[in-house]
């Protein structure tokens, strides 16, 4: 049986650029579970990228969802790694304007679902006293940017979850890592007005928005790096200085 690396949300953007990184990084050695939810033509294209990988569909804010993620790595391998990439940042609403809508909407899928799974896929771990769990937080969870009040604390939450988890896993073998993007370059930022995306390189002290694979490499840096966990990891441009 294999050792599977899970990446949530890979039909796309970061998390497809990190399923692909982990692949090339582990020179095969873990095999690719390519997680998401609505686009299959998306999800197929990248299994198709990555050989020996496969995709699994389901919606990870529900019970029912996460357990079909569970399952369906377990009936190919042993579970070693899991990204926690899936997330939303909408509806943008100013913090005089949010709705308990959006709250049930980015809280379930932001900070419900990975940490159910978190619990879930490292007792697997635990049983052979070998895993690691990375987080795909933001720089957002330290800084505001109007519209995000939600959607931040979403990721705040997920940074201090990491903490505890890495800390109680610790012992057991488990390693938990997060992973702090800024503004990459994926079909969620290319929505962004141009003078908007003016606006948010001035905070950004390389001038720029990053790539994906910028954030797929430090991601695999969390997976191989034996002596690294609790730790929030930065990847974005010095916009969180």
């Amino acid at each position: 049986m294999s050792d599977i690396a899970v990446v949530t949300g890979a039909s796309g953007g970061i998390g497809a650029a990190v399923a692909k990184m982990i692949h090339a990084k582990s020179e095969g050695q873990l095999r690719v579970c390519i997680h998401y939810n609505g686009n299959k033509a998306a999800a197929d294209k990248v299994a198709s990228e990555i050989p020996d990988s496969f995709a699994v569909q389901s919606d990870l804010s529900t019970a029912e969802g996460r357990k079909i993620l569970l399952n369906a790595a377990l009936s190919e391998g042993t579970p070693f790694c899991l990204v926690n990439n899936a997330g939303v940042d909408r509806p943008h609403e100013p913090a005089l304007m949010v709705t308990e809508e959006a709250y049930v909407k980015i809280l379930d899928t932001n900070l419900k679902a990975p940490l159910f799974l978190m619990r879930d896929f490292a007792k697997e771990m635990a049983r052979g006293e070998s895993g690691v769990i990375v987080n795909i937080s933001s720089v957002l969870a330290r800084k505001a940017v109007v519209g995000s009040a939600i959607y931040r604390a979403s990721k705040a939450a997920l940074e201090a979850l990491t903490a505890q988890f890495a800390a109680e896993l610790g012992p057991k073998g488990v390693r938990v890592v997060a992973v702090a993007p800024g503004f990459i370059e994926t079909s969620m930022t290319a929505a962004i007005a141009e003078e908007q995306r003016a606006g948010i390189k001035k905070d950004v002290a390389l001038g720029a928005f990053g790539g994906p694979d910028a954030v797929a490499e430090t991601v695999w840096h969390a997976i191989e790096n034996q002596y690294l966990t609790g730790a929030v990891l930065a990847v974005d441009g010095g916009m969180g200085l």
